[in-house]
């Protein structure tokens, strides 16, 4: 009786260890940074003790003041690790961003090009770049928002729940990005490259400061349709304020340095997982997705 109540707990402790673990990477917690966790609730208690109040009714004798019955100085102790912060990103204008980008001339130099590019901050708490999946060449180019976490150890775009929903949707069009025909295959990548710290929505900042190679990506791929999966990259590839429930639908169209290309706002399907009763609207864009297609052959 007593070893199994043990083994009970043990295994609870474990478990309880495990989640704190899942919850630290979904955070963005990628590493230690001190050999000891620090307690800053335990740090600002000691300071407080520390402090030495004067007496209200301190006297002064002929003009001068009492001496004060100061507490001895506490023994020194030794100092607290202080945690590690990461390196600041290197500041880089936008002019010399699009140029880095426009002098790119295959998807694998800008892939290469991404890899060393610092100046974009959440490569700091990523774990790898995120560039593109699927057939460069295709048809469509499907453009989501972020990587996360499976996206982030993996190094591939959409490979998660979001992911294998989205290849049952273009299933449903008869388009797999695993086929190596470009009139039923497809190009795969986000309007950030590096996973935002616990899959936050990416800041403005680190949208423009990609979407320079988003745009060069869109010119190297030439793919004749561009689906925009979800707000974040709608608005930035549109330059518009308009949200996706507005915006999905309606052909748009994007001028680039291969010329137009047209544009499906759609919703994302992490947004369809939590709510399944918007699937309709994007089986809605996706049959005139599929229609486009067949126009053009």
């Amino acid at each position: 009786m007593i070893e199994d109540r043990k083994s009970n707990q043990t295994a609870s402790a474990r478990s309880a260890a495990a989640a704190v673990l899942r919850w630290y990477g979904d955070m963005g917690v990628g590493e230690a940074t001190a050999c000891v966790p620090v307690d800053g609730f335990q740090q600002s208690e000691e300071l407080n003790a520390r402090k030495v109040s004067v007496p209200e009714n301190t006297a002064t004798i002929q003009g001068s003041r009492a001496p004060l019955n100061r507490p001895a100085a506490p023994s020194p102790q030794a100092p607290r690790p202080v945690p590690r912060q990461p390196a600041a990103a290197p500041s880089m204008a936008m002019d010399e961003v699009e140029q880095l980008a426009q002098a790119c001339t295959s998807l694998d130099e800008l892939a290469r090009t991404l890899d060393q590019f610092d100046a974009c901050p959440l490569k700091r708490t990523a774990t790898q770049l995120c560039f593109a999946d699927g057939l460069p060449g295709a048809h469509v180019m499907i453009i989501g928002e972020a990587p996360g976490r499976e996206e982030d150890q993996q190094g591939r775009p959409f490979v998660g729940r979001s992911g294998q929903l989205l290849d049952k949707m273009l299933a449903c069009i008869d388009l797999d990005r695993k086929s190596d025909d470009p009139a039923r295959s497809a190009f795969i990548s986000n309007i950030v490259f590096w996973r935002p710290p616990g899959n936050r929505k990416p800041s403005t900042a680190e949208v423009m400061m990609c979407l320079p190679f988003v745009k060069r990506a869109i010119e190297l791929a030439k793919p004749r349709i561009v689906i925009a999966a979800g707000a974040t990259p709608a608005q930035a590839l549109l330059d518009t304020p308009t949200g996706i429930t507005r915006m999905r639908g309606s052909w748009k169209t994007i001028t680039t340095g291969i010329g137009e290309v047209d544009v499906m706002p759609t919703l994302h399907p992490s947004y369809l997982l939590r709510s399944p009763e918007a699937k309709r609207f994007a089986w809605r864009d996706l049959v005139a997705v599929k229609a486009k297609l067949l126009a053009e052959q």
